[in-house]
């Protein structure tokens, strides 16, 4: 007799009444098991004992190493189940109801349909327990699933993979975690209350991140609610909030006064002489906007929230930002090198595509505090990438123009450093600071400098909008600004590969593809030595190297597979060696 979607209606229905408890682990084959249960668990040790199938827990065999979570029921939903529509499954006994996690983590909701398009059998909540509840309609599913070698009553049509995501949408006035995060006034209301609860929700900064949804759950959880990390009525109602969320006066004022620069007038800078400088700054619908003394318009960028070891605020380069620096400040080309190092003008072409390759790329958004250019160089490393590039800009002639307050001045050591002329001293802005990051880590870095271009790491500042335009335009003025990036950045393509020689012995650089994808994955540090030698002696070095990260950035390995296969069609490199 085939299975039937009432099986596991008539096995889930004999726990009504027992104990809910978040992340309780439950044995699917122990069919005596008695509680506690959690959501996921309890759907699928209905699913073992009804069906002898192992669904929801990880694609994992052994029925002792299953770990079910709503995270694996919505990926093992689209991989191994049938995706319908939620509206479809309330109609059909046995189908599965599924809210996706937010963020693609693992916490999220299933329930089983009774079919009756109301309810449902499920763990609910702490405050629920397993049992049988109405008003389905009324909650923010995801998708549906039918599983296989299951006879439904129906068979509603299968939903694609833009359906699928469309269905990710969340009802209006629903908050969680999502890409790209969302953000508001309303928000740091949320977190506001959250830490008046006493659930730290992190920086009340109106951005819904990890950190915020980490609370959330913890608060749903210690309320007894339904555990899913999504904001809705239910969840409001516990925070004695309105639903949707409105913010009050205090919080709108406070989103408002932190996505601003520090100043709420456009800035103006000093301009002397005949060169075309900086004039004014000024935001215009989002976008950061800079003006020359000649009346030239450019765009620096606009505002974003990041977290990486704690939560900060600073420039990123969005499209219109984008197409609006390539075409005045140009793109990365081989015969912009090609008089100085032909071969070597050519090697870099791939990777600088895969960074961009805009002269003009600048965020001030990560903990580097401040990065620019087709390199994309850092502010935060000592002796390397930014601050050389920073010193040799120093030596052009007018560079007392464009920066006036920066100048070359020896260290103790005798050693040309960049300092900061204030108040009749010089202050070293390249004195190594070791520092302890948010996460504990220690680390040496320029934090002098850093603060020079980025002062606040949670605001936008005058100081980085100032200093982004200037850089931008000194690469209009003095076309050695352009090239001195590519100096820099061959050097220490240089510097790598000839490391990459001492740690890996069985690279010798006498094959260009094979020192190209070396020096891409060190200069984007997805690998490591180890991985390059087990690479280089493998039977196909070069697909092993392109292997390396290929599951984390496959559209940069795809650009650096692109431009080696040019590169060998054209033959520029032929005899090149590194």
């Amino acid at each position: 007799m085939p299975f039937s979607g009432q099986n596991i209606i008539d096995v889930g229905s004999t726990r009504v009444g027992q104990k809910y408890v978040l992340g309780a682990r439950v044995p699917l084959n122990n069919p005596d098991w008695k509680g506690p249960w959690d959501c996921a668990e309890f759907a699928s040790w209905c699913v073992y004992q009804a069906y002898g199938l192992i669904f929801g827990a990880g694609n994992v065999r052994d029925v002792k190493k299953a770990e079910p979570y709503s995270g694996f029921w919505y990926s093992e939903a689209k991989k191994n189940g049938r995706v319908i529509r939620w509206e479809d499954a309330l109609k059909i006994h046995g189908a599965f109801l599924i809210k996706a996690p937010p963020g693609n983590g693992k916490i999220g909701h299933v329930a089983i349909s009774l079919g009756d398009r109301d309810r449902t059998l499920e763990a609910r909540g702490q405050a629920f327990g397993v049992g049988i509840f109405d008003k389905a309609a009324r909650r923010p599913w995801s998708i549906g699933c039918l599983l296989p070698g299951v006879e439904y009553s129906s068979n509603p049509p299968t939903m694609n993979a833009a359906a699928i995501k469309s269905a990710m949408k969340l009802p209006e006035g629903f908050l969680a975690l999502r890409q790209p995060h969302l953000k508001g006034a309303h928000i740091i209301t949320l977190q506001r209350v959250l830490s008046a609860k006493g659930i730290d929700p992190g920086p009340i900064d109106g951005d819904f991140g990890p950190m915020t949804h980490a609370a959330v759950v913890s608060f749903q959880a210690a309320r007894g609610l339904e555990v899913d990390g999504i904001v809705g009525p239910a969840t409001c109602k516990a925070l004695e909030l309105s639903s949707p969320i409105v913010p009050t006066e205090s919080d709108k004022a406070a989103w408002d006064a932190q996505n601003r620069p520090a100043t709420t007038t456009p800035i103006s800078l000093i301009t002397t002489g005949s060169i075309e400088l900086v004039d004014t700054i000024a935001q215009h619908g989002g976008v950061y906007q800079a003006k020359t003394n000649e009346g030239l318009s450019f765009l620096i960028g606009s505002s974003t929230n990041f977290t990486d070891d704690m939560h900060r605020t600073g420039l990123f380069q969005g499209s219109k930002s984008i197409a609006d620096s390539s075409e005045k400040f140009g793109v990365y080309k081989a015969a912009d090198y090609e008089a100085v190092d032909r071969q070597w003008a050519h090697f870099v072409v791939p990777t600088f595509k895969a960074e961009g390759g805009r002269y003009a790329t600048l965020n001030t958004y990560d903990r580097a505090a401040f990065t620019f250019g087709a390199p994309q160089l850092a502010a935060h490393t000592p002796d390397m990438n930014f601050i050389i590039y920073l010193r040799s800009l120093l030596k052009l002639a007018n560079a007392d123009k464009h920066f006036p307050e920066l100048t070359l001045a020896k260290d103790p050591q005798g050693k040309q450093r960049v300092h900061l002329k204030k108040g009749g001293t010089l202050v070293n802005l390249e004195e190594v600071v070791l520092v302890t990051r948010p996460n504990g880590i220690k680390e040496k870095q320029l934090a002098k400098l850093m603060a020079y271009f980025n002062p606040s790491p949670t605001r936008i500042d005058d100081a980085e909008l100032s200093a982004a335009a200037r850089l931008m335009n000194w690469l209009r003025q003095d076309p050695k600004a352009k090239q001195i990036q590519i100096e820099v950045f061959i050097e220490h393509a240089k510097s790598n590969l000839a490391r990459a020689k001492s740690k890996v012995p069985e690279f010798t650089g006498k094959k260009w593809q094979e020192a190209l994808w070396t020096m891409d994955v060190l200069h984007h540090g997805r690998g490591t030595f180890s991985e390059i030698r087990v690479a280089i002696t493998s039977h196909d070095p070069l697909s092993s190297l392109a292997a390396i990260g290929a599951s984390k950035y496959p559209e940069r390995i795809r650009t650096i597979r692109r431009g080696v296969s040019e590169l060998d069609t054209t033959g520029v490199l032929n005899g090149f060696t590194v």
